[in-house]
């Protein structure tokens, strides 16, 4: 699976293990530089980080497969973002490359937000010694150990699988994923660290036409994936035909998809990416910056008794786990939510100084070149002690969905949407027939207070979640058991 590192990548590494022990070298000054105008804190982020993405199609001519081109980017992240900080007022600057020109520059306009003059801040700042951190080395089936040949493989891989599991398949597309980030940091307040994570997934994607292949009058598109914070040997336990077989089957299911009534419905969500329902109506609320505006009080009920819901940036293959937040304080899990009552929020040292609140370690950016904002990372709701059957079979007429597309909030309306990629009507606490195309929406006050039941079956989906705030992306990862939740309403009906 994997083979030895290009060229390239060692020269990538080399170079960022030079800036890493110039940055500590040069940090000192740098950060008395950008607290020189006045500023009570400052830090320094170095970064570089490299992502893959590679697409491959599949289609018949005739009875053969045909694979096109595979379509390959790249995209590298490098520099320094330099961040002072007074109270709520901050200065940002950046200077792209590793090879630290620019370094002192930036610096200096980072502190001009506080104007152009020397202050006492300079001498009343504590820097960090000098001492050089480099991050842990990734394990040997990192993704940066394979060339774009071996990832190649496994698309091709996962295409002809789907081609093979069902005669109506017409077309399909592979896309394989990689991002490894090297970050050290930096501050004023005596901290270093460093950190090395990596991200890679695979997602299969094919499209089924009703009766036999070329025959068919109608046809429907499904997906799979999987990957985390892991590397290549997650391809071992979760093959690509394993992937392949997962979208093929759900396509076959939503070929027989029928619509659902609009109107109010109970909903049981299943285990793992129901989750992005969470993200949406609780992990954003508890982001101290936007605690107050969402109107979420610490020591206020939120949730009825018994529900528990933490953050937590330490869980393995987790999407947001990292051993240091943007700041270099260490991650630790959060509780949230305890027996129903809000307990903490999330913090980067800003919120936690101008609230009162204790550092969490949820400092989070996108690069370098934005700064940190208190972000989720692993957002878990802990387990209950019923069945999935258990919840569905307490449902007269509702929902099911097995397979949950994106949540969004919708601003200005309080309210909140997710979309059903696979879902299945509830019928006098049974099962009965696939829907699909079902767009749910519902109201964000109170939304935790709708939950009825919970499973015992958590899951932490890792294989997706990207999260969007202020400009900024960062992955996430959600874990959830299976929950029966009221309080949605189908706003559209399939199409099919």
């Amino acid at each position: 699976m994997t083979s030895p590192s290009t060229d390239t990548d060692t020269e990538r590494l080399t170079a960022f293990h030079a800036a890493a022990e110039r940055l500590a070298e040069q940090a000192p000054v740098l950060l008395r530089t950008a607290l020189g105008s006045g500023g009570a804190e400052a830090d320094l982020f170095l970064e570089a980080s490299l992502y893959h993405r590679i697409t491959l199609d599949g289609s018949l001519r005739g009875r053969s497969l045909r694979l096109g081109a595979p379509r390959v980017e790249r995209h590298d992240v490098a520099g320094l973002g330099v961040r002072v900080r007074r109270g709520r007022a901050m200065g940002y600057a950046a200077a792209e490359g590793l090879d630290g020109t620019g370094w002192h520059a930036a610096a200096g306009r980072a502190a001009a937000t506080f104007g152009t003059g020397r202050t006492r801040g300079e001498a009343r700042a504590t820097v960090h010694t000098g001492r050089a951190v480099l991050p842990p080395r990734l394990p040997p089936d990192a993704p940066e150990t394979a060339g774009i040949p071996e990832k190649r493989i496994l698309l091709e891989t996962a295409i002809e699988a789907a081609f093979a599991f069902d005669e109506r398949v017409v077309r399909a597309r592979a896309t394989y994923y990689d991002r490894t980030r090297r970050v050290a940091v930096h501050t004023s307040w005596g901290r270093a660290a460093a950190t090395a994570t990596m991200l890679l997934g695979l997602r299969v994607e094919v499209t089924l036409a009703a009766g036999r292949r070329g025959t068919g009058t109608r046809s429907v598109t499904a997906c799979a994936m999987t990957g985390g914070a892991c590397g290549l040997g997650h391809f071992f336990t979760r093959a690509p035909e394993a992937v392949a077989r997962e979208a093929v089957e759900r396509a076959a299911v939503l070929l027989e998809a029928r619509p659902l009534p609009p109107g109010p419905v109970p909903v049981v969500l299943a285990a793992g990416w129901g989750g992005a329902w969470l993200h949406e109506v609780a992990g954003h609320a508890f982001e101290a910056d936007v605690a107050s505006e969402a109107g979420c009080r610490v020591g206020a009920r939120v949730a009825g008794a018994g529900l528990t819901l933490l953050d937590d940036p330490t869980l393995p293959d987790g999407r947001g786990t990292a051993p240091f937040d943007d700041e270099a304080t260490p991650t630790r899990p959060t509780v949230l939510v305890e027996d129903g009552v809000l307990c903490a929020l999330l913090t980067d040292r800003a919120c936690a100084e101008t609230l009162g609140l204790p550092v969490t370690g949820h400092a989070r950016r996108q690069d370098y070149r934005h700064a940190p904002l208190p972000r989720m990372t692993n957002l878990v709701l802990a387990p209950g002690a019923a069945t999935p059957a258990d919840l569905i079979a307490g449902v007269r007429d509702g929902l099911y969905v097995r397979t949950a597309g994106h949540g969004t909030l919708q601003p200005g309306t309080g309210t909140y949407t997710l979309e059903v990629v696979e879902g299945t009507r509830i019928e006098a606490g049974r099962l009965t027939h696939p829907v699909a195309g079902v767009r749910l929406e519902g109201r964000l006050a109170g939304a935790l207070t709708g939950i009825r039941g919970v499973a015992r079956d958590g899951r932490l989906e890792t294989a997706r979640g990207i999260c969007e705030k202020a400009g900024q992306t960062v992955p996430v990862s959600v874990g959830m058991p299976t929950v029966l939740v009221e309080g949605m309403t189908v706003v559209s009906r399939s199409r099919l």
